[in-house]
């Protein structure tokens, strides 16, 4: 194939788990399918993601990655057992990933984004939201406060007052009311999610692979610069509330109400 032409043809990649991948021509979808787990962050997910990101990046014929989750949620979040969990495991590699992918990532967050979910979408070079889907920073749903970079991530992403605003509601926010408060990321009808994605990647990927890969240097290098600068500021008071009972106790009651995230 040419540097610049899409071949047009898919093609398969082995999947990792809840993770599956398919090139067509320059671009490689990444799909993250738990549906028993409604796609949340388990040890199985963060491995398979991983896994798969290295393997399609590593592919000379790809350019840019299309990221997406089930039709009807995206990622949501920590699940029940990590966060009942005393010790803290280590999820940075899965709500960065994108981020610190070597080619520019697409998301398309057609399903619900909730917590490290939604951190994980926004960090990704181009989010793609739907108008009918849930989108919420519900950290303090269960008095936890956020980290990897999620207190500065959000209100960049948003806009600062939405983006604070969220963190202090912890409720769910659907994609037309984030148009409606200007949030300058796409929203689409959902059924458009993933073509809009889809097409937004094959415009990207008119350019060379070793171009792509330096302006996402470029770009990603002062992201998760920012990103870092905001984690010195977290992790100690994420630490102190992750250790308070009140987590424990506000995971087993609150966690999976509907009525606690969705508006």
């Amino acid at each position: 194939m040419s540097d610049t032409q899409p071949t047009g043809h898919a093609r398969s990649t082995p999947s990792a788990g809840p993770v599956t991948a398919e090139r067509t021509g320059p671009v490689a979808l990444v799909t993250m399918c738990d549906p028993e787990r409604r796609n949340a962050m388990t040890p199985a997910l963060v491995a398979a993601l991983g896994e798969v990101l290295e393997r399609v990046t590593a592919d000379p014929a790809v350019r840019v990655v299309v990221a997406a989750g089930l039709p009807d949620v995206f990622s949501s979040g920590a699940a029940r057992e990590y966060l009942m969990d005393q010790d803290r495991g280590e999820l940075e590699p899965f709500v960065r990933a994108f981020a610190r992918c070597p080619l520019p990532v697409v998301a398309a967050m057609r399903g619900h984004a909730l917590g490290g979910g939604l951190t994980q979408g926004l960090y990704a070079d181009v989010p793609v939201l739907s108008e009918r889907s849930v989108y919420a920073a519900n950290f303090l749903t269960y008095g936890l406060v956020p980290e990897y970079g999620t207190t500065w991530l959000l209100p960049a992403r948003l806009g600062h007052a939405l983006g604070a605003e969220m963190l202090w509601t912890a409720r769910g926010y659907r994609g037309t009311e984030l148009r409606r408060r200007s949030a300058p990321v796409q929203v689409v009808p959902h059924e458009q999610v993933l073509p809009r994605s889809l097409e937004i990647a094959e415009r990207i990927a008119r350019a060379p692979r070793r171009s792509l890969e330096l302006l996402k240097g470029q770009l990603a290098t002062q992201l998760l610069a920012a990103g870092d600068a905001a984690v010195e500021v977290e992790l100690g008071p994420h630490l102190e509330a992750w250790n308070s009972p009140d987590l424990r106790r506000l995971v087993a009651d609150r966690y999976g109400r509907p009525e606690e995230v969705w508006p």
